[in-house]
């Protein structure tokens, strides 16, 4: 499988996710006896500190938080230690590895090599209709003064259109990305949150979607909807250099 963040592969970042074959990373869903080694072995695999990660405690909106050095290690170790109430980062800062674990939601990586700066967003269908990816990109201007056309996003797995049905009485604003099929209503994820970065001033061929689906790929990814308390999480980290 092609990188799907190569264009990312810059002297000044590092960003990557993890698979199933490198182990639950959660601390709080799924088995996590041994999520501390998974998450050492997968991240000293890609040059960063696991002391110094930097997670949230996600609640599936929109809130976006600047982090600095201040915040090093903040759900490394525990998760009650998380930021919380919060779907995403931003930074500035070298050497401050910003992450969210995901099960299906969406994974954002926003990279601006101008500054440089970077941020990384937990985009679930919730935090999509909320336009998480807008907030990001509004604290990435205000905090660093980004200008959107030069950011390069990278998309994580998620559950994609061919599985993602949604309940019967489902109600939503999102003028595009919902498809009827015999079945039932479908969302399209990744396609709401590009068009929402395309209007943000973000250039689409600056996107790069892997279009790996969680759901039908769950020998290789976890998957909420199919494994529900069972599944685990793998990891969305972003780092400058």
């Amino acid at each position: 499988m092609n990188n799907p963040l190569a264009k990312f592969a810059l002297k000044n970042v590092v960003a990557a996710f993890s698979a199933r074959r490198h182990g639950n990373m959660s601390l709080s869903y799924g088995n996590t006896r041994g999520s501390l080694e998974n998450r050492q072995r997968f991240l000293s695999d890609i040059g960063i500190d696991y002391h110094s990660l930097i997670c949230a405690k996600q609640v599936h909106g929109k809130n976006v938080v600047y982090v600095t050095e201040a915040d090093k290690g903040k759900g490394a170790l525990d998760y009650d230690a998380s930021v919380a109430g919060t779907d995403g980062f931003v930074t500035d800062k070298k050497d401050l590895p910003i992450a969210i674990l995901t099960a299906d939601c969406l994974s954002v990586f926003i990279y601006d090599p101008a500054r440089p700066a970077c941020a990384v967003l937990h985009a679930g269908w919730r935090s999509t209709e909320k336009n998480i990816c807008a907030e990001g990109l509004r604290l990435m201007q205000e905090k660093f003064s980004s200008q959107p056309d030069e950011l390069l996003v990278g998309f994580g797995p998620s559950i994609r259109a061919c599985c993602c049905k949604m309940e019967d009485d489902f109600k939503s604003n999102f003028p595009f990305g919902l498809i009827k099929r015999d079945t039932g209503l479908y969302m399209d994820i990744a396609l709401i949150n590009t068009r929402q970065l395309v209007a943000c001033g973000v250039k689409e061929e600056n996107i790069f979607d892997p279009k790996i689906c969680t759901f039908s790929e769950n020998e290789d990814f976890f998957s909420f909807r199919k494994e529900a308390g069972d599944a685990g999480r793998i990891i969305s980290v972003i780092m400058l250099k």
